[in-house]
């Protein structure tokens, strides 16, 4: 039985037609992913299975009992308190059983004088253990812990008050709050938003092993590869669903158009060709009666519509013709801010043709390197030498080149020598058509602004392609042909972005920034990708000698004023995974009384129960002054981190 049903759901705004005749199931345990161009009406759909947006016709049905959440792209989340007050919130029915579970427990413990009392106590207690056990309840700190990790928080943010958040923050919290509650069915639109790489990869970890179902609306096709295993393309009102992932879909409807433009040209050139004889039928009577029934049998025919061209940008690059072979060599490059070290020390070369991405973490410091090298801004320390006959073509992700008072028209004729004719329709190759080409530029939309960069961008001509998230704001069609011009384009290109399924299509090195170093591998993405596990699981296996001797290498090339920092990390490693352990140990212990105590040989024994009881008090208490102490080594590795 599906989890969700939709049946023939229509919306319009005004005269504006977006969703004509939405059909479509989930079943339990799917994750499905929902495409579309931009304006299709992805939202507009999550917005109506929500119950905030009503539909003009249709219905749609959940399961009896089916829970829902739902993550929107901008979450203004409107809380008081800190952000672990907030995320606690998502227990609060477990928090519920957890205080009638210890009320139990006193009462077992104080029922030596009442005895007749206890089994009937010990089957309640048993029940609500189980429901509780089911629920997660005995986890619900590491879950906390774990998913506020995953999502890019620290332990410094479990105290901070929400109000402060940024919107990016907001996002996310609300994101850990619906993973923590563990609705039956979550609708997630632009999950990946706010997140950076190591976070987005989480995710996808913990939505593969989610057990409700999920509908995804994303941008992000590397994510949608590695979670959904349906795919729903909404487009012109209508919905079509395939089988598989986002790359399964995307050869699925490849096939499909080819499918459907063969059958168009064959049907065409039948109804010419049986127009034809029609046309050239003689005057006969035979030839009459022959040219009648051609026109009735071409009247039966039913006609096979023309497959509509997708709406996408045609963009171009313009090349100056070949620099020299060194594009350019960074020499001991190094850069500060605000007293943190993004990085020092770098050398690097880049050379005639090399499609390179830079990659990290947020804040690492990927932007700021790939305009050092743009010549945007000057390292602290350190140069830049472009090579010879270098011309850089530069997008900057904030569109800085665009004038706010301008129009598009204006943007594109100044920076032209083209007729109003002209630009107007080389702007509708970057999809301005009609009067939004006499919009003010700041009354764009973040897709328009990013479309009419990139136009500017075509208009000139170099060799040395440097993109700074070239793909924000553009939906999935956009991307792709951007990926093809870039891939058309003969010269040398620098690229950030967190698209990771771009990055697969257009690197064939990577440039990692991280840990205040910048290493060059010269392999694709999905290459570096396994080199990175690969590198991370022979560390995390070295002989305890091995460790020992190459942390002591590393001791030695650091400044002694770092040793002593080291030194008090390491300790305090040891002593969180002593820590960590102990928790497991006192888990299990609990875990194992309260069977102890469900057990009918154990509750049919007064005082064998009674102990169990009172052993359990116990151990629970020494597990909250761990979780305390592990919490405490928590923040004192993290500071030390910020130290070192």
């Amino acid at each position: 039985m599906p989890i969700l049903a939709a049946n023939r759901i229509k919306k319009a705004f005004g005269a504006e037609t977006v969703l004509t005749d939405v059909t479509f199931q989930l079943q339990p345990g799917e994750r499905v992913g929902l495409v579309g161009p931009n304006g299709a009406g992805k939202t507009t759909l999550l917005r109506i299975l929500t119950g905030q947006e009503g539909p003009d016709g249709g219905v749609f049905t959940l399961a009896r009992g089916t829970t829902m959440g739902y993550l929107v792209q901008s979450a203004h989340v409107e809380v008081e308190g800190t952000m672990e007050q907030e995320l606690r919130r998502a227990f609060s029915k477990l928090e519920r059983m957890a205080v009638e579970l210890k009320l139990f427990e006193e009462k077992l413990a104080a029922a030596e004088k009442n005895a007749c009392s206890l089994p009937g106590l010990l089957d309640s207690y048993g029940s609500l253990r189980h429901a509780y056990e089911e629920a997660g309840g005995y986890h619900t700190e590491s879950r906390l812990r774990s998913v506020a990790v995953g999502l890019g928080f620290d332990l410094h943010d479990m105290s901070r008050e929400v109000f402060g958040f940024s919107g990016g923050e907001r996002t996310r919290l609300r994101l850990a709050r619906l993973l923590l509650e563990q609705p039956d069915l979550l609708l997630l639109d632009e999950p990946t938003n706010h997140l950076d790489t190591a976070s987005v990869e989480w995710l996808e970890g913990f939505l593969r092993e989610w057990r409700g179902s999920a509908l995804i609306v994303s941008h992000d096709r590397y994510f949608l590869d590695r979670v959904a295993n349906r795919i729903l393309a909404l487009d012109e009102g209508e919905i079509k669903s395939y089988p598989g992932n986002y790359s399964a879909y995307n050869v699925q409807k490849e096939l499909e158009t080819v499918s459907l433009q063969k059958a168009y040209k064959k049907q065409q050139a039948i109804i010419e060709k049986e127009a034809d004889l029609i046309r050239t039928a003689g005057t006969g009577e035979r030839e009459k009666r022959q040219a009648k029934s051609r026109e009735k049998r071409l009247a039966k025919v039913g006609i096979t519509q023309k497959p509509r061209s997708e709406d996408s940008i045609g963009l171009d690059f313009g090349y100056c013709g070949r620099s020299g072979e060194i594009v350019a060599s960074l020499e001991n490059v190094s850069k500060s801010f605000d007293k943190t070290t993004l990085f020092e020390g770098v050398n690097a070369e880049l050379r005639f043709g090399d499609r390179v991405a830079l990659v990290g973490p947020n804040g690492a410091g990927k932007t700021t390197l790939l305009r050092i090298i743009a010549k945007e801004i000057l390292p602290d320390k350190g140069y830049v030498r472009l090579g010879l006959s270098v011309r850089i073509t530069y997008f900057d992700q904030h569109q800085g080149a665009l004038t706010q008072e301008k129009t598009p028209l204006e943007e594109i004729m100044d920076a032209s020598q083209m007729t109003l004719t002209e630009a107007r329709s080389y702007l509708g190759r970057f999809l301005f058509s009609g009067d939004d080409v006499f919009k003010r530029n700041e009354d764009l939309s973040g897709g328009e602004r990013s479309r009419l960069a990139l136009a500017k961008l075509g208009l000139d001509a170099g060799n040395f392609l440097i993109l700074d998230e070239p793909t924000n704001h553009l939906d999935i069609r956009s991307v792709e042909e951007l990926e093809n011009s870039i891939l058309e384009f003969p010269g040398t290109l620098l690229v950030v972005s967190h698209d990771r399924y771009f990055i697969g299509r257009i690197a064939s090195k990577i440039l990692d920034v991280s840990g205040g170093q910048v290493t060059l591998y010269k392999m694709s993405y999905d290459d570096y990708l396994l080199e990175r596990e690969r590198r991370s699981f022979a560390h995390s296996h070295l002989p305890d000698r091995e460790k020992k001797r190459v942390q002591a290498e590393k001791e030695r090339l650091e400044r002694g004023k770092m040793l002593s920092l080291r030194r008090e990390r390491r300790n305090l490693e040891r002593q969180l995974q002593e820590t960590e352990e102990q928790i497991t140990v006192a888990e299990s212990s609990v875990n194992s009384l309260e069977e102890e105590l469900a057990d009918p040989l154990v509750f049919n024994n007064f005082i064998l129960a009674r102990d169990k009881a009172g052993q359990l008090q116990d151990i629970k208490r020494k597990l909250d002054d761990l979780y305390v102490k592990w919490e405490k080594l928590c923040s004192e590795l993290e500071e030390m981190q910020e130290v070192d």
